[in-house]
């Protein structure tokens, strides 16, 4: 009787030390949920004053703070000389080694700088005039710029122009000059050919592959050859003028774009289509 007492007993302890080991466990268990909770919500706190910290009045997010877009750059005081004396000017065209060394105005039409100077005097020459097709911005490059300027028999203008259909003019003078209000650009000749006044010459184009099409039909209309490949990241730029070929000839010369210099950094040419 007494030894069957004592392991009653003994079961007895066991089982009460094995309640308070589960239940300091359960304790132990309990506070480190605990823990984890107040840990998460302290976190969750911070959070919210880092961001209060970086939202600025009127409740902006963060995305506000982002560096700023760089300023434009600094005009260029030859632009703005020939812009004090007429508004429309948007850029200054140069080909080295001939006469061609004009302000370059563009009109709301094809019409009135076919008839009126720079200096708004109504005369034969005219101006030399981006066309009004064109949409022009000085910051960037429209994917085809077409220039038109009257053939002068006097040699000013863009009688120069007629003359690359001569074989050592047009390799004589590869590179044609055009500085904007932000930008100095130089383009790379790489056709010369003669068409029909009606001629639609296209500035906007429904697909690249209508661009490439038009680009390699340029090229290949030269009158002399011209070793280059050209993609649809090029820009160009087409010089018009009459000429006396036939009733309504037309010389056209076409260039790409092979550098651009904004605040004095030379790069070569990414595309910008427009």
């Amino acid at each position: 009787m007494h030894k069957k007492t004592i392991t009653t007993k003994k079961v007895i302890i066991s089982l009460c030390l094995l309640l308070v080991a589960a239940a300091a466990g359960f304790g132990v268990w309990r506070f480190m949920e605990d823990q984890k909770a107040r840990e998460a919500a302290e976190a969750a706190r911070l959070a919210a004053e880092i961001l209060e910290a970086v939202t600025v009045k009127g409740k902006q997010p963060f995305r506000e703070f982002n560096r700023p877009a760089p300023p434009p750059p600094e005009p260029r005081q030859g632009i703005l000389d020939w812009q004090a004396q007429n508004p429309d000017t948007i850029g200054h065209l140069r080909i080295d080694g001939t006469r061609v060394d004009y302000p370059v105005v563009q009109g709301t039409d094809n019409d009135y700088y076919l008839n009126y100077t720079f200096d708004h005097i109504r005369a034969t020459r005219g101006s030399i005039f981006l066309d009004s097709n064109v949409s022009f911005d000085p910051l960037t490059m429209p994917r085809h710029m077409l220039i038109h300027g009257h053939h002068m028999r006097d040699g000013s203008m863009f009688q120069n122009v007629s003359l690359f259909k001569r074989r050592d003019y047009f390799y004589e003078h590869p590179y044609i000059r055009f500085e904007t209000l932000y930008m100095d650009t130089v383009w790379e000749v790489f056709s010369v050919y003669v068409c029909d006044s009606n001629e639609y010459v296209p500035m906007s184009f429904k697909s690249e592959e209508a661009y490439l099409i038009y680009l390699e039909k340029t090229r290949e209309r030269s009158l002399f050859p011209v070793d280059l490949s050209l993609s649809a990241d090029d820009v160009i730029l087409t010089l018009n003028t009459c000429s006396y070929e036939f009733q309504g000839a037309h010389t056209l010369v076409a260039a790409r774009l092979a550098e651009a210099v904004i605040n004095g950094d030379a790069t070569l040419h990414e595309a910008q289509t427009s």
